[in-house]
């Protein structure tokens, strides 16, 4: 960072005591001790800042602010503040901002400081807070510059936080900061921020707020082909599939990928056979048994067989496995056992034989034969003679995107999907349930009311069994977040690539050091030394007038002697 000395802005002439000064501290005047020496180190450090000695410079700062409070102490601090940004040390010059407005309050300048400071910390927020203070300050100087600063600060450093806390998958902190840039519309990133706003609404399940967030985007940049899939996909969780097939045929126009290409037109063809479902009378019924029955799928494990032995697979040395699926394989069997009405209960195998569900991770592809689109989890019945059990194979590794694995959220809603078949269901045809034939952000990963009343209508002529949670379903930490799984390419991070770095304003530059405390002597009083003996002084003789005749009068003064003239 690029800031420099200023003080001749940040301090006004000094007319009033400091008592007068530090709010509610009725401290004495300073010395004149003090004072020249707060002084004296004040100064010492102006120099070494000019030379550019700023460890110097902030240790004589220092030496000084050891003699507060003075007249001085305002200004000290903020220099001290202005040494620290040159080290780099942002937390130390906002300590020192604020302890400089603590002796004057009236001097805004502070605010400048501390918003240059917290643009380093990428703290944009209070960067713009304090610039919004300086700005209203009476006695700001710098507004024009303040304003630009700030300006670019929404434009250019906002976005390029937001974009930092997207990648790291932070969607809600940085919409905070995108809605921030996004009040400088239009500006030379506006395509960007809105097209960044429109992916972290999605991802956030604010699907309706990212299609007005994507078409705003086009507004200012007509050619992102990243923004027109991403409008695609929020129409598709919306169910809105004749909107998304429009955005999707749309984007084939704009995209040269082959590969990209071939995934939107196998979109396409899903989204239409998922119109044809959507739309279906059975979608308006507390259940889809019927659509069960339909398919010949109506099969349960016998009441003989519980508690329903489940062994699950040590998944130590499959690529991307983590001890919490384990917890999400238990959640997922107590939820749909309390969904059964406590018709339906299991307890844990130690080994494979005769289990009647088994539980295995694998970061392969896994084929099934009855669907021909990508799959997350995929469960299918073993046969051993009379004897069959279910395998439950969820994949730890993400279909679309090579080298990279499925987040927590997404294998715990693939795991209660999955388990979900294992007890008996099939698919539903309605794209709120979880056990909808494609995953779709408008469900939460938990059973739906239609999930749950099916679940307990295929278990209904089962007596009621006992049944207690297993306390291990639920891991440690913070709670878990379900996800849906991808089945489709998803949306790419935007291109951030166009932003556009602002130009640094730095503070202004000082003029001159103020005046150095005067010294006023006491003035001299004259003392009388002791026993001093008064010297007499006889009054003047009085003359008094001659009479006319030059005789005196009987009562006046007596007349002068007769003087001969000299004898020659």
């Amino acid at each position: 960072m690029r800031s420099v000395f200023t003080t001749a802005v940040l301090f006004s002439v000094v007319t009033v005591s400091f008592s007068s000064i530090v709010i509610g501290l009725p401290a004495p005047a300073a010395s004149y001790q003090s004072e020249s020496a707060a002084y004296k180190y004040y100064s010492e450090g102006d120099e070494l800042y000019k030379r550019g000695a700023y460890a110097e410079a902030a240790t004589a700062l220092a030496q000084a602010c050891s003699y507060d409070p003075t007249t001085y102490s305002s200004r000290i601090h903020l220099n001290l503040a202005q040494c620290y940004q040159q080290l780099k040390r942002y937390d130390d010059s906002i300590k020192q901002a604020k302890l400089a407005q603590k002796f004057d309050p009236s001097d805004s300048f502070a605010f400048y400081l501390m918003a240059l400071a917290y643009s380093e910390l990428k703290r944009d927020d209070l960067c713009i807070a304090n610039l919004q203070r300086y700005i209203k300050s009476p006695n700001a100087i710098y507004v024009s510059e303040a304003r630009e600063l700030m300006q670019r600060m929404k434009i250019y450093g906002c976005t390029k936080d937001g974009c930092d806390r997207m990648a790291k998958g932070r969607f809600r902190e940085a919409i905070k900061l995108f809605e921030i840039a996004a009040t400088e519309d239009p500006s030379s990133n506006s395509g960007c921020i809105h097209g960044n706003l429109c992916y972290a609404y999605r991802m956030i399940g604010n699907s309706s707020r990212a299609v007005s967030e994507g078409k705003k985007a086009l507004t200012f940049d007509p050619n992102d082909a990243g923004v027109v899939y991403n409008i695609a996909i929020a129409y598709q969780d919306q169910a809105k599939f004749d909107d998304s097939i429009s955005y999707l045929r749309r984007y084939l126009t704009m995209e040269s990928d082959g590969n990209r290409r071939t995934q939107a037109e196998q979109l396409i063809s899903e989204l239409l056979e998922d119109r044809k479902k959507l739309k279906s009378a059975d979608n308006k019924l507390p259940d889809y048994m019927d659509v069960q029955k339909r398919n010949g799928r109506t099969w349960t494990f016998s009441s003989a067989r519980m508690p329903l032995k489940v062994y699950m697979h040590p998944g130590t040395n499959v690529s991307g496995y983590k001890s919490i699926y384990r917890s999400f394989v238990l959640k997922a069997l107590d939820t749909w056992c309390q969904a059964s009405g406590k018709k339906v209960n299991y307890k844990l195998a130690k080994t494979r034989d005769s289990a009647d569900i088994v539980v295995r991770w694998t970061p392969n592809a896994l084929a099934a034969e009855s669907e021909s689109r990508v799959v997350s989890g995929l469960t299918t019945p073993q046969s051993d003679g009379e004897d069959y059990s279910m395998l439950v194979e969820l994949r730890t590794t993400d279909a679309f995107t090579p080298g990279a694995f499925v987040k927590d959220g997404e294998m715990g809603s693939v795991t209660m999907h999955e388990i979900g078949h294992a007890l008996g269901l099939d698919h539903s045809n309605y794209i709120y349930d979880v056990m909808y034939f494609r995953s779709s952000s408008m469900q939460d990963g938990m059973p739906s009311k239609r999930d749950k009343a099916t679940l307990a209508k295929l278990y209904q002529d089962h007596p009621v069994i006992a049944f207690t949670v297993n306390p291990d379903s639920t891991p440690k930490g913070p709670p878990i977040v379900f996800l849906p799984p991808p089945t489709f390419a998803p949306p790419k991070l935007p291109d951030n690539s166009k932003i556009l770095p602002p130009m640094f304003t730095p503070p202004p530059l000082k003029e001159k050091l103020p005046p150095p405390p005067m010294f006023t002597p006491p003035p001299v009083k004259k003392t009388v030394p002791p026993n001093a003996i008064p010297t007499f002084m006889p009054p003047p003789v009085k003359k008094s007038p001659r009479n006319s005749s030059g005789s005196g009068s009987s009562g006046g003064s007596p007349s002068p002697f007769f003087m001969p003239p000299p004898v020659k």
